[in-house]
């Protein structure tokens, strides 16, 4: 397909070496950008600055795009830096693939391409910062990537190349959704996952980043419902614990089975709980939580995809 405009993402061998096959992404939009540091020595001869050499570089900025049954991998890995693929029935469904994605200790690095009808820019040895997935009734699930990097450089982007075209995911694919093992309804949802990334390890002899650690993970979210009890807000006030699950399902792949999307956080707590009158406006309340990591289950977060995708 002859497209100007697209994003891809391929998981790197190692960090800064260039990715060998990508994802082709059909972006909404992009602002990575390349900072350069310029050391300018203020000195005592005068009162302005009269010399620029050259200092460190970096890179950083986000993507924004719709969560796809096959690319939403890509960018779970890259967000949690562990997956582990299975096959439900290799029998009667021999190309259909079961991906589970749990936070690691180590997250990878990608190399990112943004081309456009006038030039190609790639941006290697990116490590994932934050992802937030959102959706509202109505609308797709949105998808935010935002990174650190190590570099940019040029390319000359592909005349022709194979988008995404497995389903985007919408609000109407939310086919299960429990708070506390209870049915929920929900109106809207947002999900961030955010890993606090050491950006500032440059060595002698380089103007680039030769690393970008993972540290602390912080998995946030919130969601909106129709204020018909007290509930929620009562766990709130009384610092109950509770959980979260939602399962989108899509169309049949083979053999019974189809494009699936879990996510599992087994322990969640609220921040916030209530809602405030205007008018005569409809009350809505908004509930902001936090994730903490489950020693029974082993995680945090987990995310279960299923499509037809050998490996990511």
């Amino acid at each position: 397909m002859a497209v100007s405009r697209y994003l891809a993402l391929g998981r790197e061998p190692s960090f800064g070496q260039e990715a060998a096959s990508y994802f082709y992404v059909d972006l909404a939009s992009e602002d990575l950008k390349t900072t350069h540091d310029w050391i300018m020595p203020e000195l005592a001869g005068t009162r302005w600055k009269r010399h620029a050499i050259r200092g460190t570089m970096k890179v950083g900025g986000s993507v924004d795009c719709y969560a796809q049954f096959g690319s939403l991998g890509a960018f779970l890995l890259a967000a949690l830096g562990s997956v582990s693929t299975t096959q439900p029935d290799p029998g009667n469904a021999p190309g259909v693939f079961k991906h589970e994605f749990r936070p690691a200790e180590a997250l990878p690095s990608y190399t990112l391409l943004v081309a456009s009808e006038v030039t190609g820019r790639k941006f290697l040895g990116c490590v994932c910062s934050s992802l937030e997935l959102s959706v509202a009734a109505g609308e797709l699930l949105g998808l935010s990537f935002e990174v650190v990097g190590q570099r940019e450089e040029a390319f000359t982007p592909e005349g022709a190349v194979e988008l995404d075209k497995t389903p985007f995911i919408s609000s109407a694919d939310l086919a299960t959704c429990h708070i506390g093992g209870v049915e929920a309804r929900l109106e809207a949802l947002v999900l961030t996952v955010s890993n606090r990334l050491a950006d500032d390890v440059f060595e002698l002899g380089s103007r680039y980043l030769a690393e970008v650690p993972a540290q602390a993970l912080e998995i946030t979210g919130s969601f909106d419902l129709r204020f018909a009890s007290r509930e929620h807000l009562d766990r709130f006030l009384s610092g109950e614990e509770t959980s979260l699950y939602l399962r989108f399902t899509g169309p049949e792949l083979e053999g019974g089975l189809g494009y699936e999307l879990e996510v599992e956080l087994p322990r969640i707590v609220y921040k916030a709980a209530g809602a405030n009158i205007s008018a005569r406006e409809r009350l809505v309340e908004r509930v902001e939580f936090e994730a903490l990591h489950d020693e029974e289950a082993g995680y945090a977060i987990r995310f279960v995809l299923q499509n037809q995708e050998g490996a990511y």
